[in-house]
């Protein structure tokens, strides 16, 4: 079974700045993903005001428990609280991993 590469670039909501945004960031990622079934790694990006957010995962079904499950995970939901238009989500196969 392949790896899965989840991509998710949105907006911040009015009045998120990117040091609250980052803090928020690094509460998930400590607190929620790294502990998550399946999880690998995450980058945060950035560019001309929208952000990426590209996490690693075992497999679909491990990127899709994490996803439904952070809706009743606190730490998750405040993160999605700072979020506010979506630009772009999916979830892909990873063909080849280079380091």
């Amino acid at each position: 079974m392949k790896k899965q590469g989840m991509i998710i670039s949105f907006k911040l909501k009015d009045g998120v700045s990117a040091e609250d945004f980052l803090a928020a960031s690094d509460e998930i990622q400590s607190q929620y993903l790294s502990k998550c079934k399946g999880y690998i790694h995450r980058q945060v990006m950035l560019i001309e005001g929208i952000w990426t957010d590209y996490v690693t995962w075992e497999t679909a079904d491990d990127a899709n428990a994490a996803m439904e499950q952070s809706e009743s995970n606190a730490v998750a939901v405040k993160f999605s609280s700072l979020i506010g238009e979506i630009v772009e989500q999916n979830l892909y196969p990873l063909e080849r991993v280079y380091s």
